[in-house]
């Protein structure tokens, strides 16, 4: 019985093939610098970087490669699924786990889409965009300050929904079950995770707020807001996190803020994070400029300045109490 029904699997996943579209895809960053990371806890030299390089903590994005398709069920559903890599280091490693980035199976329609598996957080999704240098690796003024309203990372066993869009409004819920998580490296038990966000954008606004409960019993939940206003010459972030006291287990609190303009043909920005929560006590931020200098190719330069006068989260961590980063690079999409 048991080969029967692998032989019917194998069968059926042949049929099914013929008419999944499936897409190889993927990105290279490849640069010169030296990251926050690496000054702050590290003392590491200057270098070349693949992005994968550090846990994925030099350039300005991750090198990766991932395989997705989507097959036509009929009646307007969709199966879809992705299998993204982990950050892939400059002497072609893969960082572990090696489908670190994205594991999952859904379903779409006219209901939206439902997906189950290893994925980026409701938060991350929905505040990504807020962040005009994309979460830089290296240099990220929000991801360093520990203030980003992207902050919550991937979870694995994820099961998520996203909404159609109502005039302009989408919601996005998830939840991640206890199941055999056990405790974490601090001793907490893992707990149920339940997460929300909506957003709503029309025209050049764009507002969202996003909310998570805690992972583990002496970890805390995490909530966000940000919002967008594009004026054409330039365009302006504001947001706020709150992911508890950093000695209770918690990421800290504070504001973001961020501009970005188009100036002879290249996107000139800043962000600035800033934390005050008073055992973190962190002001970060980071300058960038990037261009298309070719076909799915950018251009990238990139500078961050990183300070903490928390002491309790220094003497935690074994972070210098100031450090800068710095990378020039290009990014290759496929």
């Amino acid at each position: 019985m048991k080969k029967a029904i692998v032989s019917a699997a194998v069968l059926f996943g042949a049929l099914g093939s013929a008419h999944a579209q499936m897409t190889i895809y993927g990105l290279i960053d490849a640069s010169y610098g030296k990251s926050l990371y690496s000054d702050v806890f590290t003392n590491d030299k200057a270098d070349f970087h693949s992005g994968g390089d550090n846990g994925s903590s030099e350039g300005n994005s991750t090198t990766r490669i991932g395989l997705k398709g989507s097959t036509d069920l009929g009646s307007g559903i969709k199966a879809n699924f992705r299998f993204e890599s982990n950050g892939i280091t400059s002497d072609g490693n893969i960082n572990s786990p090696t489908l670190g980035r994205q594991a999952w199976l859904g379903f779409s329609g006219a209901f939206g889409e439902v997906r189950l598996g290893r994925q980026d957080s409701v938060s991350f999704q929905t505040m990504i965009d807020y962040d005009f240098n994309g979460a830089s690796n290296g240099v990220s003024a929000w991801g360093y300050s520990a203030v980003a309203p992207w902050l919550p990372g991937r979870q694995s066993r994820s099961l998520q929904y996203i909404s159609p869009s109502f005039g302009g409004l989408t919601a996005h819920v998830g939840f991640v079950a206890e199941g055999n998580r056990g405790t974490n490296a601090t001793g907490g038990t893992a707990e149920n995770v339940f997460s929300g966000a909506v957003k709503y954008a029309a025209g050049p606004l764009s507002v969202a707020a996003s909310v998570q409960t805690k992972e583990f019993s002496n970890t805390k939940q995490f909530y966000s807001v940000a919002g967008s206003y594009d004026l054409g010459i330039v365009k302006g972030s504001l947001g706020y996190a709150d992911g508890g006291k950093f000695v209770d287990g918690g990421t800290g609190k504070g504001i973001s803020l961020g501009l970005v303009a188009p100036i002879a043909g290249f996107n000139v920005g800043a962000l600035y994070g800033r934390n005050a929560d008073s055992d973190m006590k962190i002001d970060s931020y980071e300058v960038f400029v990037n261009t298309e200098i070719f076909k799915n190719t950018i251009a990238y330069a990139e500078f961050g300045s990183w300070k903490s006068d928390g002491a309790a989260f220094r003497a935690a961590t074994g972070a210098k109490a100031d450090g800068t980063g710095a990378a020039i690079g290009v990014i290759y999409v496929f």
